[in-house]
């Protein structure tokens, strides 16, 4: 039984690693034209190969759950066109213990997924964004519309940062029981922790205190060269926020979203983010199930490629009605690991329900 699981596990794993490369390839060479075709003044076509490889380790982990469905119908579609299932089901092997010695490459692909999403990706697309913005010779927009932030009772935004982690366009709102108490506005602000406790020093600004006072309501407006202002925001923390939450690391999607809920600001789409990275396992393995459902299933006599054709659009459908959902729980605030579940909850059913018609 070891040396049958051995070969289920090498035939399904090896048809996975075909599947990543043929998927991963086609992905690199799209993603080149593309960026290549962004080049101009400083930023090279060096650069642009530089931030394709870069980013390139992410792109893998999105196609990580795809891979283990198309990898695992055609590594038992091999088995199946040789009949070699049928006598494996012949000398008494049951279904589920082919479905478990499948599950075990994809184990192999999910702990990939984890250490790509957790320790690589993140990481590398942080570079990646911030070495291709010094390459142009610019500011990182961490928005169209720049970027707010709230600690207590200050509201700041600020309109861009540099990848050396300067802010530039600074304003700050200060409240007292729910009244404008003041507004600071600088060029920059740059980050100092040389004595231990950091700070940010304002440059080339204004500050305005008003009175509120009923009787003689007023404004008191100070420019200043440097200002020292303390906030508990960190250069780390904002260049962070420059990439998609999706493509952010578990435990900083989870870190930033219990902030910005403790500051009283909306954090569903970190919580989101981070229920569909924590539970693309689960992911992997419904598509893997229903990828064997589908050799023992209603398409156990249909030719290998209409079972990759049905496979892809399976999975196509899978993460756009994901999609959907998730779009559907950021504008109705429903919860979102409702909304990450689902799908995979729905397509897990579809599996274990064709595979019990199938025994």
């Amino acid at each position: 039984m070891i040396k049958i699981d051995r070969y289920i596990n090498n035939q399904v794993l090896l048809a996975m690693a075909v599947v990543l490369f043929v998927l991963a390839g086609l992905d690199l060479v799209f993603a080149l034209v593309d960026e290549i075709g962004e080049t101009e003044g400083s930023y090279t076509t060096l650069d642009a190969i530089r931030y394709v490889l870069y980013v390139f380790p992410r792109h893998i982990y999105e196609l990580l759950p795809m891979t283990a469905l198309i990898g695992a119908l055609v590594g038992l579609g091999i088995l199946a066109s040789a009949n070699e299932l049928v006598i494996l089901q012949a000398s008494g092997i049951k279904v589920l213990r082919i479905v478990w010695a499948v599950m075990k490459p994809a184990i192999v692909v999910m702990a990939a997924g984890l250490l790509l999403g957790e320790f690589i990706a993140p990481r590398l697309e942080l570079q990646a964004e911030l070495d291709r913005a010094l390459a142009r010779g610019e500011q990182v927009a961490l928005s169209r519309y720049g970027h707010w932030q709230r600690d207590a009772n200050e509201f700041m935004h600020f309109n861009a940062i540099d990848p050396d982690g300067v802010l530039h366009g600074v304003s700050i709102y200060s409240f007292n029981d729910q009244q404008l108490a003041g507004i600071t506005s600088a060029e920059t602000a740059r980050y100092d922790d040389s004595e231990g406790s950091g700070y940010w020093l304002l440059q080339n600004g204004t500050e305005t205190r008003f009175n509120n006072s009923l009787a003689s309501p007023q404004g008191e407006l100070s420019p200043f060269m440097e200002k020292s202002w303390s906030v508990e925001l960190t250069p780390d923390l904002l260049k962070v926020l420059i990439i998609d939450p999706d493509n952010m690391s578990i435990s900083d999607l989870y870190r930033y979203a219990d902030r910005f809920e403790s500051q009283g600001q909306d954090g569903s789409q970190y919580y989101l983010s981070f229920w569909k990275k924590v539970l693309q396992p689960f992911t992997t393995a419904a598509l893997v199930i229903v990828a064997v459902s589908f050799i023992f299933g209603p398409l156990r006599s249909s030719t290998m490629g209409s079972k990759v054709f049905t496979a892809i659009c399976f999975g196509i459908a899978f993460y756009l009605v994901q999609n959907l959902l998730s779009t559907v729980s950021l504008v109705y605030q429903l919860n979102p690991v409702l909304a990450v579940t689902a799908p995979i909850l729905f397509c897990l059913a579809i599996g274990l329900l064709m595979l019990n018609r199938s025994t």
